[in-house]
C-alpha cells in the first residue's frame, strides 16, 4: 500500500514544469561609460549615408553589426519588461537623436527610427 502513495507521488513530481531561469541581459558600453572603446567606424568616417544606414537597419542585423558599423551609442535604455534595448545615437550634423530597438532574446534589430 505504501508503494500506491510512493509512485503517485512520483508521477506528480515528475510533471512538474522546470522552474526557468531567465537569461541575463547584457548592455553594451556607451561612449561615455567607455570611452577607450570608441574606434572609428564606416559610419563616424562618413562613408556611409543616411540612406544606407536606413538599409542596413532593414535588414535586421545583429546588436555586434549594428556596433561594428555604426559605433556605441550614446546612450541605453531599456523597456520596462526587459524585452528590447532601445539605442540612442546622436547625429550632431542635425542635432537630433536616431533610435535602434533590439529585440532582448534574439539581440537582432527589431525596429529603428533614423531620420
Amino acid at each position: 500500500m505504501d508503494y500506491k502513495y510512493l509512485i503517485l507521488i512520483f508521477l506528480f513530481l515528475s510533471c512538474a514544469n522546470e522552474i526557468k531561469t531567465p537569461k541575463p541581459i547584457s548592455l553594451p558600453p556607451t561612449k561615455k561609460n567607455r570611452p577607450d572603446l570608441v574606434e572609428k567606424t564606416i559610419f563616424s568616417m562618413g562613408l556611409m549615408t543616411e540612406y544606407e544606414v536606413w538599409e542596413f537597419l532593414r535588414t535586421k542585423p545583429s546588436e555586434i553589426s549594428v556596433i561594428e558599423t555604426l559605433g556605441l551609442p550614446d546612450s541605453i535604455w531599456m523597456s520596462n519588461n526587459d524585452s528590447i534595448k532601445f539605442l540612442y545615437y546622436f547625429i550632431d550634423q542635425i542635432q537630433d537623436y536616431n533610435l535602434i530597438e533590439i529585440n532582448s532574446i534574439t539581440n537582432n534589430v527589431s525596429g529603428f527610427e533614423w531620420d
